[in-house]
């Protein structure tokens, strides 16, 4: 699907672009650095913590393959294309692709979905029936396990949708599927957090991080992989628990699965 980019697409921030350039890349543009600027001057962690939390995605992909034999992955809110993509594993058969922005979209298709077995796709999580029933991701096999990546998009979707796009995507997925989530959260860093969601709303941007516990309720009706959970994308698999010092990621990792659908 061939996406038209929007009038004044260039001249407002977008989180894509800015997080590619506090990431080191080279997609972005000045309104985009400038937003950048703001947001390291209250949080000099924040492309740390971009980058940990980006380095965690081929870290679940390959947990899906080799521990859960799931080969077969959609993912929700891909973000601008980085070297950890052009690695992705051959363990993982098909992958599709899929983001609301316009231009992340049309970077994945010339970049990301130039391998066999990758598709991508625009698409909107708040639009969840349009997106399932597009032609990539309807052509995943619902008869086998689908591994869901979820990575750094509910912070940045309201309450109300964030709830009616997990129940969709719960709803669909076939049994054994795995959901991994991503969540910046409130709870190690409560003053910048709340500095960064003020920078990002001047700019027209709605940033919501959470804690924990608000985390757990987004996921309420989800069924738990693991008995720790949540934990800091840093230290998520990792053999010893990172001290907290050290720990950047300021956000959160969980492994669930759809759980008991039977009514």
């Amino acid at each position: 699907m061939t996406s038209q980019l929007p009038d004044g697409y260039f001249d407002k921030p977008n989180v894509a672009r800015v997080h590619d350039h506090l990431d080191g890349g080279t997609d972005n543009y000045v309104v985009d650095r400038d937003l950048a600027i703001d947001l390291v001057e209250v949080a000099p962690w924040l492309p740390t913590s971009i980058r940990t939390n980006r380095a965690h995605g081929p870290r679940v992909l390959d947990y899906f393959t080799r521990e859960l034999g799931i080969d077969q992955v959609l993912d929700l809110g891909c973000g601008l294309p980085h070297d950890d993509h052009r690695h992705l594993s051959d363990d993982v058969r098909r992958i599709v692709y899929v983001d609301s922005d316009p231009g992340v979209e049309a970077h994945a298709r010339m970049t990301l979905a130039e391998r066999h077995g990758t598709e991508s796709l625009h698409a909107d999580l708040r639009n969840m029936p349009a997106l399932l029933a597009a032609g990539p991701v309807a052509r995943l096999d619902r008869g086998r396990p689908i591994g869901v990546l979820l990575h750094d998009v509910l912070p940045w979707i309201a309450e109300e949708a964030a709830h009616t796009a997990l129940a969709s995507l719960r709803a669909w997925l076939p049994p054994g599927s795995v959901l991994s989530v991503t969540h910046a959260t409130t709870d190690l860093a409560p003053e910048a957090m709340a500095a960064l969601a003020r920078l990002n709303a001047r700019s027209g941007i709605a940033f919501r991080p959470r804690s924990a516990q608000q985390i757990r309720e987004l996921l309420r009706s989800w069924t738990p992989l693991e008995t720790d959970w949540p934990v800091t994308t840093a230290s998520w698999h990792q053999p010893a628990p990172l001290h907290e010092r050290f720990d950047h990621s300021h956000a959160y990792a969980i492994l669930a699965s759809p759980g008991d659908r039977t009514p």
